[in-house]
């Protein structure tokens, strides 16, 4: 987390699609009702939808616009405005590493303010930037652990059990209003989670499988190879031991639970 700023910076808090977001004062010209197409403002400035900018789906209501003083200027729908507000003193992470090369040159990183977390987006950079839906965080090719550890969590996510070393595990928090999805529809990142002060990716061990990186109720949070990872899980079983060879490779049983447990190396992933 980056130290508090000193005087005044005033903020305009918006939400677009799943996430919020934070785009300094001096770079908004106006805030206007959309018009009734949603298409345009006054019928001479083309609205663009944030949502599909920035690699999200399209927004179902008209919103709001906000007009950009970018060259050239640039006129966004958004789903809602939240408040003008002083975030000098709001805490500020910077993005961790993991969610790729795509947020880089839209957001300085983001502001926490009131319990709620904000990508901040550096304006100049829209009006350039090409849908972000085509550049999502690279994939990581799966490592199946060939024997597994002497004690281990086991948590369900989207249905399916996965085990993980408890040497690795720090700590199961609930998901809370301070996780911000990111707009990128694919790729295993479900989003960002503030926790002790450091801004954590979180990702979906069923989408590195190939599924879809869906948010759950609980993270679990980890250090895998010295970075901050958190999972995904619908439920926490618990730690176990004993664990026995299932049919599968990667897989394993214990007694107690109701199906096998797969145990990707994420260790060896994330290194």
């Amino acid at each position: 987390m980056a130290p508090f700023e000193s005087g005044r910076r005033l903020c305009l808090l918006v939400e677009a699609g799943e996430t919020r977001y934070a785009i300094e004062a001096t770079s908004v010209m106006e805030v206007a009702l959309a018009g009734s197409d949603g298409a345009s403002l006054r019928g001479m400035l083309e609205v663009k939808d944030l949502s599909v900018l920035l690699g999200g789906a399209p927004e179902t209501g008209t919103g709001m616009v906000v007009v950009l003083d970018v060259s050239p200027t640039l006129a966004v729908r958004v789903r809602s405005v939240v408040e003008v507000a002083d975030v000098a003193h709001a805490p500020f992470f910077l993005l961790p590493a993991g969610l790729g090369e795509a947020l880089v040159p839209l957001s300085r990183g983001a502001i926490l303010h009131k319990e709620r977390l904000y990508l901040e987006l550096i304006a100049e950079s829209l009006p350039q930037r090409a849908v972000l839906r085509s550049v999502a965080a690279p994939s990581k090719p799966v490592h199946l652990m060939e024997s597994p550890p002497d004690r281990a969590l086991v948590f369900e996510s989207q249905g399916r059990l996965f085990g993980l070393p408890l040497s690795l595990v720090s700590q199961v928090v609930t998901r809370g209003e301070s996780f911000s999805m990111l707009p990128v529809q694919r790729g295993a990142v479900a989003g960002v989670f503030p926790h002790a002060q450091v801004l954590w990716p979180v990702f979906s061990v069923p989408a590195m499988l190939g599924g879809s990186a869906l948010v759950e109720d609980f993270f679990v949070l980890t250090e895998m190879a010295g970075q901050n990872v958190g999972l995904c899980a619908t439920r926490v079983l618990g730690v176990l031991q004993r664990f026995e060879p299932a049919e599968e490779r990667g897989e394993f049983k214990a007694p107690g639970l109701p199906g096998p447990v797969l145990f990707l190396d994420l260790q060896y992933m994330f290194s």
